[in-house]
């Protein structure tokens, strides 16, 4: 997936933001996340060991009054309607810290990428490379997020 995302944007100016739902909820947050006992990893870019997320089922509830706007409220599972035409359960895969980085390095580097700031002086035998850096990342709201721009020199 996010090999697709770099593939699309322009090297030129091309920028990407991805947010996806983070294992670790705030307290506001309205998502129940069944939560693994075990702690599972898996490799970053180096081989090195991460955090990995964990794949539930999501209950995607339609509201009654508008079934057709399909509008998502997550909910417990206690909470779901019996009715099969009001809730739909979902795949989606929770991340946990690092595991989005890990996953644009490892596709910045199958596609031949430089993850890093655009060099600021490029001698001619370094003309031509191309590659991505990440412009912000954190943790808001129960998302993770990551901001990042091609670049070509």
């Amino acid at each position: 997936m996010i090999q697709r995302l770099l593939e699309s944007v322009s090297p030129r100016h091309g920028r990407i933001l991805i947010y996806v739902w983070a294992i670790e909820q705030d307290e506001h947050s309205k998502r129940i996340i069944p939560v693994l006992d075990e702690v599972r990893t898996c490799a970053n870019v180096d081989g090195e060991a991460s955090p990995g997320g964990q794949d539930v089922f999501v209950p995607w509830v339609l509201s009654s009054d508008n079934a057709r706007s399909k509008v998502p409220r997550t909910e417990p599972a206690q909470d779901i309607p019996k009715n099969a035409q009001d809730a739909i359960r979902r795949y989606y895969h929770m991340f946990a810290q690092g595991e989005l980085l890990g996953l644009v390095q490892k596709a910045a580097q199958e596609m031949g990428l430089n993850v890093s700031p655009p060099p600021l002086y490029v001698a001619e035998v370094a003309k031509g490379i191309e590659g991505v850096e990440v412009v912000a990342s954190g943790w808001e709201r129960s998302n993770y997020y990551i901001e990042l721009q091609r670049w070509q020199r």
